[in-house]
């Protein structure tokens, strides 16, 4: 295509690649400042294999992928290891224990809790009867606290401490809950710590067995006074088992809740889904868990995400109340496209007002030139000024040349409307520049 006729093309699209530039821009400017879609899949931090977090990871997985979010779990070794994970990058969503985010450096609030989502009480079973009333008397024992990064270790080792023993004591394992539970059955071990719900099948396993025993801290408001994160839960005897009368005797037990958290970073609209598993999940509430007391603020000592305290504090979102998740992902998409249309009906019909405005603009310049010619041509009374009028009409005829070669095809009558008027301003001229001359040579 020649040179000339890709100018012609441009020319007479150039409104409308504008606006469409125009319109471009703005879509673009409205998808960053909107943020990004709801991801398809995200990372859950669980817990030690057959631990509680396993196992309720694997129920928030089911009912995300019902909804086209695909859940990835990952084991680890419990809530420090967890929030260590969230701060690394290498998980989306973890479950954590209450009292463990102030034993992570988060400078930058890499971290956001999400909800308290269920009491998870701390377990501590011992061989040393029903004399033993108090964890002082277990200094100097064999005893495991829980493997490394758990929460677990991190309850026992501040209430080891305020009770005068090293947590980091020959004597103190920190072994997996599977074999500090075989250790403990054996007699290797004097005690065990466990911080688990009491659907673990390890809880009940351990009670039943007539050779251990449950400690229970009687000083429940003491130690809740000591340590902010631990809640004095009562439960009577037979609660967990009424047919064996499990636990034997009424007992005081301390109770970390359990805890949701997450990236900053995460979606809104996963927060949701994941407040919306978790109502499902644990509103019902368990023995030692009311009914609708969780999810909860309550107990949460991660600074919140903004999408998690709106929505336990108004419900739901419209979107997310009224659309699947699935149709979420599109709805940046939907509102770039709504936006764009709503700016661009308007911008396609603005740009071509403007190119004719530029147009008539250059006209009413060319005829303001055209009239004032015609008025020093008209008041002109001798050979020299008329001559002079029609040389100063003749530049202007060829200044305007270029102009009207650029005029765009729908506008070329106003263009030859212009040359006829001039070539009628200067047939006026000359005519009378020839009579004056005849008259002078007469």
């Amino acid at each position: 295509m020649a040179h000339g006729q890709w100018t012609l093309l441009w020319r007479r699209r150039r409104p409308w690649l504008i606006a469409g530039g125009a319109a471009l821009v703005i879509a673009l400017v409205v998808a960053f400042l909107s943020g990004s879609s709801p991801p398809r899949t995200i990372t859950l931090a669980t817990g030690q294999a057959g631990g509680m977090y396993a196992r309720y990871g694997d129920e928030y997985a089911t009912r995300l992928e019902r909804i086209g979010l695909r859940t990835k779990l990952t084991p680890s070794t419990g809530a420090v290891d967890n929030l260590q994970r969230l701060l690394r990058g290498e998980a989306d969503v973890a479950f954590v224990q209450g009292g463990t985010y102030s034993l992570v450096a988060d400078p930058e609030e890499k971290i956001r809790g999400i909800a308290a989502i269920y009491f998870e009480p701390l377990w501590v079973f011992h061989s040393g009867g029903a004399g033993l009333r108090s964890l002082s008397e277990l200094g100097g024992r064999r005893i495991s606290i829980g493997p490394r990064g758990s929460g677990t270790e991190a309850v026992a080792t501040g209430l080891l401490r305020a009770h005068g023993i090293e947590p980091n004591a020959r004597n103190v394992e920190r072994l997996p809950n599977a074999a500090a539970r075989q250790q403990l059955e054996q007699g290797r071990l004097h005690a065990a710590f466990f911080v688990t719900s009491y659907g673990d099948p390890l809880v009940l396993a351990l009670m039943g067995r007539p050779e251990l025993n449950l400690l229970s801290f009687d000083r429940g408001t003491a130690y809740a006074r000591a340590f902010p994160a631990l809640t004095p839960l009562r439960v009577s005897a037979g609660t967990f088992d009424l047919r064996r009368n499990l636990p034997p005797e009424d007992v005081t037990l301390l109770a970390p809740a359990a805890l949701l958290a997450c990236r900053s970073g995460l979606h809104p609209r996963v927060v949701e889904e994941l407040l919306k598993a978790a109502q499902a999940i644990h509103g019902p509430g368990t023995l030692l868990d009311p009914p609708l007391r969780f999810p909860s603020r309550e107990g949460l000592d991660i600074p919140l995400h903004e999408a998690a305290e709106v929505y336990l504090v108004n419900g739901q979102s419209f979107l997310s109340r009224n659309l699947p998740y699935g149709l979420l992902r599109w709805t940046l998409l939907a509102r770039v496209l709504v936006i764009s249309l709503v700016i661009w009906v308007p911008l396609a019909r603005f740009v071509p007002a403007l190119d004719r405005y530029r147009i008539d603009r250059h006209f009413t310049r060319l005829y303001t030139s055209l009239r004032e010619a015609d008025r020093r041509l008209a008041a002109a009374r001798d050979i020299g000024t008329l001559e002079t009028g029609l040389a100063a009409l003749d530049r202007l005829c060829e200044e305007a040349r270029p102009l009207c070669d650029r005029m765009p095809a729908r506008r070329q009558r106003d263009v030859y409307d212009w040359r006829v008027h001039a070539v009628f301003v200067r047939t006026q001229a000359a005519a009378r520049l020839a009579a004056l001359k005849a008259g002078d040579a007469g």
